[in-house]
């Protein structure tokens, strides 16, 4: 299949992200509904004085020797089976891991030549934790571009029908040992695998969401009018309508 998680919804507010973290950063962030690859989002690295940090970069990793990306387009998923070795993610993967809040991520099912939209989200609503990868490069002025990556595994048999591919998916509990650039290798590859069934969740939405330039709420709004999505501090959510 192609490769997966190309969309996804961030709207966590700042301050909540902030406090999520326990970064001091309070980045001017505005929600979004429909992150595409080359678009800016935030992320959590850890920065050179050892504090958690939220910065925004580009989705689609650049290495610092990279003149620009590669033929194929920018580099905004990595998978977690060769990114020790694949020498556009090797490096990042040995000192460079950042986490990606996020509501979800949209992924298309694919029937003949019918493409269905689906969200994929907690039920609960709360965000996730992607585990990425990050990378600075100078621009062709000098400046400094921040880069990430989204890494991914396979799917569980569960989620399969949709697709083959699933974001890494970093619990609070290992969100220290991802960023710390002291943990070794064989530890981080434990991690490299998905979340339980039910822990996520599809929704068929609307193929609003299949334009780039619509970014609001009603690009997961859910098809099965059984859904419907309410504000809970400051994101949308997806709940089931009473009966």
């Amino acid at each position: 299949m192609e490769a997966m998680c190309g969309r996804y919804a961030v709207t966590l507010p700042v301050d909540a992200m902030a406090t999520l973290f326990g970064s001091a950063d309070r980045p001017n962030l505005a929600p979004r509904w429909n992150v595409a690859p080359t678009q800016l989002a935030p992320m959590v690295a850890i920065g050179k004085a050892g504090d958690t940090r939220i910065l925004q970069a580009r989705w689609g990793l650049r290495p610092g020797w990279m003149a620009k990306d590669p033929p194929t387009g920018p580099l905004f998923n990595a998978r977690g089976e060769s990114v020790a070795e694949k020498p556009a993610f090797r490096t990042a993967f040995a000192r460079k891991r950042c986490l990606i809040p996020a509501d979800g991520f949209y992924e298309w099912k694919r029937e003949g030549k019918v493409r269905t939209p689906y969200f994929i989200a907690r039920p609960d609503g709360e965000p996730v934790t992607f585990a990425g990868l990050w990378e600075a490069a100078k621009d062709e002025e000098g400046g400094l571009i921040l880069s990430m990556s989204i890494v991914t595994t396979a799917a569980t048999d569960h989620f399969r029908n949709i697709h083959d591919r699933f974001p890494v998916v970093i619990e609070p509990n290992d969100w220290q040992t991802w960023l710390k650039a002291s943990t070794p290798s064989d530890t981080l590859k434990q991690l490299l695998i998905p979340p339980l069934d039910g822990f996520m969740v599809p929704r068929q939405v609307s193929d609003r969401v299949n334009k780039v330039s619509h970014d609001d709420a009603e690009c997961f709004r859910p098809v099965d009018l059984n859904f419907d999505i309410v504000g809970r501090f400051g994101q949308a959510t997806i709940t089931k309508k009473p009966s």
